[in-house]
């Protein structure tokens, strides 16, 4: 599973245009309760992101949320997230797509 990295918003609030990276598979990213996500998408099909829940509820698991980002021009910023909820053993949270053409996604938390 690939890592992304997570970049951390100054107070500067500058733009970081290599934060953004073409989404693969299945991929993770560390979180801490502070980090969502942007996710853009430029392919004429609309396409899903689905953020995988470890956590549960009196025993009962957490439905994994699914988000549909809009086809051609379609964003998405998603979080933050709870880490109680989203978190691996790892501290990671694991994302799928639906297909990865022209889709690129970026990684932030704040200070």
């Amino acid at each position: 599973m690939a890592e992304l990295t997570v970049f951390t918003i100054d107070q500067d609030g500058v733009y970081v245009a290599s934060a953004y990276v073409a989404a693969a598979a299945s991929q993770e990213f560390p979180n801490d309760g502070r980090t969502f996500v942007h996710i853009k998408n430029t392919n004429a099909a609309s396409r899903t992101c689905t953020f995988t829940t470890a956590g549960t509820y009196v025993g009962l698991a957490i439905a994994d949320p699914v988000v549909t980002i809009g086809a051609n021009t379609g964003e998405q910023m998603v979080g933050p997230f709870p880490k109680g909820i989203y978190n691996a053993a790892d501290g990671n949270i694991d994302i799928t797509w639906s297909a990865t053409a022209d889709v690129t996604i970026g990684v932030f938390k704040l200070p």
